[in-house]
């Protein structure tokens, strides 16, 4: 250790519980401040330490390094999880997008993704004056397009979905009470930062399964239908799109 207010790069690693490599790889993201420079060597401070401290503090509550670099420009290291919780609020609203703006990255007309809207098949981010969608918008209008363009009549698929919209919410409901009997008071997790640290582990693999289940009915339920003259070529038609190798992903970015 240099001093009692003063660390090398080795001493701040094992005063904070971390590598080398993650303090240098936190110092390249601007997460923490460029050392002091003694001749060639990196000097740290306990101000480096407290900061350390709280990137651990928010990274255990649920935020990813992005959010948290988001402090960087802000203020001074004394944030709490709050003040990071109104900046990110903050930062999606920035990057959020338009009604029109969707239907131009989708490439399709604003009036399509107002048709998908008032059917609550596209749900904004916020709904001030004018409503406020994130990328994943895009990617859904996209994804519904090429149904449509595959030859499924765009109205019949708006119906399909709100037929769907509207009975996924029993399972919902029923999903959010295994969640609360066996997860959150099953364990006897109460806090805030327990609840978000398990929401973003458990997310990912629920959707996943949702997703594959999905998946699995629904070639299933494809081949038993299918019959008559056709029965080969429909099947053999399944076979050939490979589905056993289609992998259903899910994570945070």
């Amino acid at each position: 250790m240099t001093s009692n207010n003063s660390y090398s790069v080795e001493d701040l690693a094992l005063k904070a519980e971390i590598s080398v490599d993650t303090i240098r790889y936190y110092q390249g993201l601007g997460l923490i401040p460029p050392p002091q420079k003694n001749g060639r060597r990196a000097i740290y401070s306990k101000e480096h330490i407290s900061r350390l401290e709280e990137i651990r503090k928010l990274a255990f509550e649920g935020f990813s390094l992005r959010q948290i670099s988001l402090l960087k420009e802000q203020a001074s290291y004394e944030n709490t999880s709050d003040d990071l919780k109104n900046l990110i609020a903050e930062d999606a609203k920035t990057r959020s997008l338009s009604r029109s703006e969707v239907a131009e990255k989708a490439s399709v007309p604003e009036s399509l993704v107002a048709l998908l809207c008032d059917n609550g098949l596209l749900q904004p981010l916020f709904d001030d004056e004018e409503p406020r969608f994130d990328e994943s918008s895009v990617s859904m209008v996209e994804a519904g397009i090429a149904i449509a363009n595959a030859g499924v009549p765009l109205e019949e698929l708006v119906s399909l979905a709100q037929y769907h919209s509207s009975n996924v919410n029993e399972v919902v409901d029923r999903a959010i009470d295994l969640f609360e009997e066996h997860i959150k008071e099953g364990t006897g997790v109460s806090s805030e930062k327990e609840l978000a640290v398990i929401m973003k582990d458990l997310l990912p693999p629920v959707i996943r399964l949702v997703a594959q289940h999905f998946h699995k009915s629904l070639l299933t339920r494809s081949l038993e239908r299918i019959d008559g003259r056709n029965k080969t070529i429909l099947s053999n038609a399944l076979i050939a799109s490979d589905p056993e190798n289609l992998e259903v992903t899910c994570e945070w970015r």
